[in-house]
């Protein structure tokens, strides 16, 4: 590769090594993060504060008010940053004297309260409480350990007492679970609920936060007779208004959170970050990014215990920007996002995939005049994006695109997304659709979340766009896979990645942390990536996950999944073979909305079938084992990594029922194995 083609980085100069590429950061020049508007800037907790004395009056956290009578959702509300302000330093207030009590009155340190540094629990969805909380935690100088709403007792147990919390903050619906395992968490002494012990009927919460006054009632003196003080959040920032405590504002180098990763193998690592990396994460994301003359505003829904949800909340405080928390169901994603209608969405891209499945069949799929004249105007408007033109046309948005931009909001100016790139003729629809930048971006929670990303007015597609501002990024040798970065055209190799946003280690893990983390400072992400022609980065395949077949053959079976996941056909697949062998076989769940019309279209003797039913028959596996073979053929794969058997699974794989999917729905690939461990048998 010439780098000196590499038009949209910056290369530095002698810096490539045997068995490196050179090292590539970003042309902005990474003294912005410290200087000018970000020069006092160094922790989340500036973040917030710059926006409260900034924008006082704006909106920032909203929520939609539940009406019990008629069983609806009214309109966003929100609390201006001033009122934000407020609220958390009450709370934060009352967490420092809740634990001061109950060090007295157990004989703990009082001392070691009133040092801070302490780390408090939040386990709940995505809602305004939860960043209330969050917010209080680091104006205390405190920490958080974000807990996956959807962890089972296992999971919590564990990761309570590998954290050492002694307050755990939490939704109603968790108090019960909380209690049961009480005798197996050696450090909780606390359990603050987010919604309130008394008076429920006449709260707000959705009826899955609601308790019936006799069930509290139990609920408190089953807390009792554990020795754990239960509480609830409106006495807590009542305790801290009463009676004020100062802010205790945190250094940079202070701890910030611990976010668990997702344990796809054995129990998941504590990523310890500090406010340092996730400042210089918020600040790098907004210069990379850009300024939008609508500012950023976002229905969050992506949990705040995972990295990327976290950031970009920062981000949009950055911004000054509006935060308004879903109403707790996905199902009703579109809804809320109709009903306050951002700038901004962040999605996944299986969840862009379907929209696209949507929008394109009311549009552009089209049959008759209006088909036609839909793919004309679809046509002049991708030709017009990619020679530099923009997003917008006159007409052609008024008769059509102005409509689909609704699908999600009137005012959407930003997509952002990442974990796998989508199609570039998916990405052109979208941004044409929603007349709206679509940005991929790559970050892992060791990075609080920011690696690299596209920025304004990128049309490319297949890649995760440049490296942040603030970070250098390198690729190195994989001889086992057979990755170099003297591979022609393009240098592959092991990602590896050095900057400020890096974290801190993993809690009480010293070895696995200096086994990705050098004493220079350069972190091994375990990706494998590729240098394109103009620097961009994308994400070809997964370090870990390989084995080998019989012959010898290498397979990165994350690779092969992710190529299956484009397929309109699947929802989910789990690639695997076994090294006695010399072919894959393949785990499959079909996504019903495409599965079942293919299918019937395929064998029409069996058009009132249901799709338990059409996945027994041989003639749709026969079908369907032809239609991926091209299919994975087309997108690039050996045929030593295409499946030659399947087997059709009707039960979604998720991280509740059957355990194969983490919390951020990543495969659990051990399980999965153990799970499918005879039905694999059998395919062989």
């Amino acid at each position: 590769m010439d780098y000196t083609k590499a038009y949209k980085v910056r290369v530095l100069p002698n810096s490539a090594e045997p068995g490196y590429t050179p090292i590539l950061t970003s042309p902005i020049d990474e003294r912005e993060l410290y200087s000018g508007d970000f020069a006092k800037v160094d922790t989340v907790h500036d973040i917030f504060i710059r926006a409260v004395n900034a924008a006082p009056s704006a909106g920032h956290l909203g929520y939609r008010p539940y009406n019990h009578k008629t069983g609806e959702y009214g309109d966003y509300v929100f609390y201006s940053y001033a009122e934000t302000y407020e609220r958390a330093a009450n709370i934060g207030s009352g967490l420092i004297q809740i634990a001061q009590g109950v060090a007295e009155k157990t004989n703990g340190s009082v001392k070691s309260i009133l040092d801070r540094k302490w780390p408090v629990a939040i386990y709940s969805i995505n809602r305004v409480e939860w960043t209330l909380v969050d917010l209080a935690i680091s104006a205390q100088s405190l920490y958080s350990v974000a807990l996956y709403d959807t962890l089972g007792e296992s999971a919590f147990e564990y990761i309570l007492n590998h954290s050492e919390p002694h307050i755990v903050v939490c939704s109603l619906d968790k108090v019960p679970n909380l209690l049961k395992a009480a005798d197996k968490l050696k450090y909780v002494k606390v359990i603050i609920s987010m919604d309130p012990l008394d008076e429920q009927a006449n709260f707000e919460s959705p009826p899955h936060f609601q308790l019936k006054q006799n069930s509290i009632d139990v609920l408190k003196k089953w807390a009792s007779s554990k020795n754990i003080l239960l509480t609830d959040l409106p006495a807590v920032e009542s305790l801290g208004k009463a009676k004020k405590i100062l802010m205790y504002p945190p250094t940079s180098s202070d701890i910030y959170t611990i976010l668990y990763t997702s344990g796809t193998t054995g129990n998941p690592k504590g990523v310890v970050s500090t406010h340092a990396s996730y400042a210089a994460s918020a600040k790098t994301c907004y210069l990379q990014r850009g300024i939008y003359e609508n500012g950023i505003s976002i229905v969050s829904y992506l949990p705040l215990a995972h990295c990327y949800g976290r950031n970009f909340e920062n981000f949009t405080r950055l911004h000054k920007g509006r935060i308004g928390y879903f109403s707790g169901d996905v199902n009703r994603l579109l809804e809320d996002n109709n009903n306050m209608n951002p700038t901004c969405f962040t999605g996944v891209p299986r969840l862009l995939q379907r929209f696209y499945g949507v929008l394109s069949s009311q549009t552009v799929d089209l049959e008759g005049p209006r088909g036609d004249l839909i793919r004309r105007a679809y046509k002049e408007k991708v030709e017009n994006m990619h020679n530099g033109k923009g997003y917008t046309h006159p007409i052609w948005d008024a008769l059509f695109f102005n409509k689909t931009k609704r699908f999600l909001s009137k005012n959407l100016d930003l997509i952002v997304t990442g974990s796998a790139p989508l199609e570039p003729h998916v990405n052109d629809f979208l941004r044409v659709a929603f007349i709206s930048d679509v940005m991929d971006g790559y970050g892992m929670t060791e990075n609080a979340a920011s690696i690299s990303c596209q920025g304004i007015g990128d049309v490319s597609s297949g890649n995760s766009g440049i490296p942040y501002s603030h970070l250098q990024v390198r690729l190195r040798d994989v001889p086992d896979m057979q990755y170099f970065v003297t591979d022609k055209p393009h240098p592959r190799g092991e990602i590896v990645v050095k900057g400020p946003t890096l974290f801190k280690e993993y809690l009480k893990e010293p070895e696995k942390t200096t086994e990705v983390l050098s004493e220079d400072g350069w972190f091994s992400t375990g990706d494998i990536g590729r240098f394109n022609e103009d620097g961009s980065l994308t994400i070809i395949d997964r370090k870990k996950s390989i084995f080998k077949l019989s012959q010898g053959e290498y397979i990165a079976p994350e690779k092969i999944e992710n190529v299956l996941s484009k397929n309109n056909l699947i929802l989910q697949s789990f690639v695997h073979g076994l090294s006695t062998k010399n072919n894959l076989v393949a785990i499959i769940v079909p996504d019903p909305e495409t599965f079942i019309p293919w299918a019937k279209k395929s064998a029409p003797s069996h058009s009132n079938s249901t799709l338990a039913d059409l996945t027994k028959l041989d003639i749709i596996k026969a079908k369907f084992i032809s239609e991926i073979d091209s299919f994975c053929r087309k997108s690039g794969l050996y045929g030593f990594e295409i499946p030659k058997n399947i087997h059709f699974e009707t039960v979604p794989f998720d991280s509740e029922t059957n355990c194969l999917l983490t919390p951020t729905f990543k495969l659990r690939r051990f399980e999965a194995i153990k799970h499918y461990k005879e039905i694999i048998d059998s395919l062989y």
